[in-house]
Formats: structure tokens, C-alpha cells, sequence
């Protein structure tokens, strides 16, 4: 009812889901980490690939994006929200199930190992899948021994953690696990794991998923035109 008494006819909707814009691209890590938290929660969002490697998507991103690095969440009040990490704490704030969980102790723990499948599991992965793109007289012998060192250290980690333990922080799904298993996806043909059982049982785990399938699924295209490019 307004001022003179007449009835009007506004509605508040306060359950309104938070509509979101993903900059991503599929073979991303950071960006299977992002896509798979999505999945799990089942949150719809707006699809923007962005394909770095080509140069005017690079220079067009970078209007959107000064530091140009993806994945990159916009909600629809254009806030921007960057790095794969952050990405998943700001989806907790929308949706269940939480990436991160517990106590205090708990989310550090969780944040802990997200963060070193960042660094010592993802990032040497890529390091070997380009590096091995590339003819062998130009490959850098030195970045590749030092990639295949932390994967291997990480491999020994993993696979001791993991003895008394379904998923990366216990028997629940987690960020750290989204982290994993953007990196095990490359690693499985760069760096394989057979040598460790654990891992190995983890890594199947990860597969039955259908988050962890569905972002696999539509890397799987994106993988095979990149080798048949490098290859050519």
C-alpha cells in the first residue's frame, strides 16, 4: 500500500540466486578447480572461454581483466573476484556443500593442501606437458628434472595421507581435492602414479565424481586439438 492507500504490486524476492560470469579456460588447472566447485554445488553460471594463448583474446580479456590471468568470477553487480582459491571461498557464501569445512584446524589444513597441489602438483604438471610439446633439443632439461622432482615428493605425500583417508582432508570432498584433481588429470599421462596404490585408489575415487567427469569431459577436446597443433 502506497501513501494515498492504494494497494501496489512490488515484490521483494529475497531468495534470488547470485547470477555468476566465469572467464575460464578448459585446460586450465586453476579453472577445472573452479568448474568442478561449481558442479559439486550445481550453480548455474554465465560461460566465458577465454583462450590466452591466442593474442587478441589475450589483449580483449585484459579490458575485463588488467592482470589477464584466468579463471575470473563476475557476479552480476560486475564485483570481480580472481584466483581459483578465493573463487571457491566466495562460491561457499552461495551454496552447500561447503569446499571448506570444520573447525578452525580443519580449514587451515584444507587451504594447506589446496595450496601445495597448486604449487607442487599443478604448476610442475604444466611445466612437463609444454615442456614435452616442445622438440627435444629445445625442451629445458633443468625445469623438467625440478618438475618431476616436486611431483614425485608430492606423489610420496599424497600417498601416505591418503593411506587412512578417502579424500584429501578426510571423508569429505574438498577444495584441496577440486585442486587435485585438475592436477592428477595431466599428471596421469606426464607424470604417471602407478607406483603409488594410494594415489591410485584416490584418483579413481576423484573419477566417480560427476563434477570431476564432466570438467575432465570437456577438457578432453580442448587437450586433443593443442597435441595435434604441437604435433603438426
Amino acid at each position: 500500500m502506497d501513501a494515498s492507500g492504494a494497494s501496489t504490486n512490488t515484490t521483494i524476492n529475497f531468495f534470488r540466486e547470485t547470477l555468476v560470469k566465469l572467464y575460464y579456460f578448459p585446460l586450465s588447472t586453476y579453472s577445472q578447480k573452479v568448474l568442478i566447485a561449481l558442479y559439486e554445488k550445481a550453480i548455474e553460471f554465465e560461460s566465458e572461454i577465454t583462450n590466452l594463448i591466442d593474442a587478441h583474446a589475450r589483449e580483449k580479456y585484459r579490458n575485463v581483466y588488467p592482470m589477464g590471468k584466468i579463471p575470473l568470477l563476475m557476479d552480476d553487480n560486475e564485483y570481480m573476484v580472481p584466483e581459483s582459491s578465493i573463487i571457491i571461498e566466495y562460491l561457499d557464501q552461495l551454496k552447500a556443500p561447503k569446499m571448506i569445512f570444520g573447525d578452525a584446524t580443519q580449514q587451515r589444513q584444507i587451504r594447506f593442501k589446496d595450496r601445495i597441489y597448486d604449487l607442487y602438483l599443478a604448476e610442475p604438471v604444466t611445466t612437463l606437458l609444454f615442456q614435452n610439446m616442445k622438440p627435444e633439443d629445445n625442451r629445458d632439461a633443468e625445469r623438467i628434472d625440478t618438475a618431476r622432482r616436486r611431483i614425485n615428493t608430492m606423489y610420496m605425500f599424497m600417498d601416505q595421507e591418503l593411506a587412512q583417508q578417502r579424500f584429501s582432508n578426510g571423508s569429505e570432498f574438498s577444495m584441496s581435492d577440486c585442486a587435485a584433481a585438475a592436477g592428477l588429470f595431466y599428471a596421469r599421462r606426464e607424470a604417471p602414479f602407478d607406483d603409488y596404490p594410494n594415489v591410485c585408489r584416490y584418483w579413481e575415487r576423484l573419477l566417480a565424481k560427476p563434477s570431476v567427469q564432466r570438467v575432465h569431459e570437456e577438457a578432453e577436446p580442448y587437450l586433443a586439438e593443442l597435441t595435434k597443433r604441437t604435433a603438426a
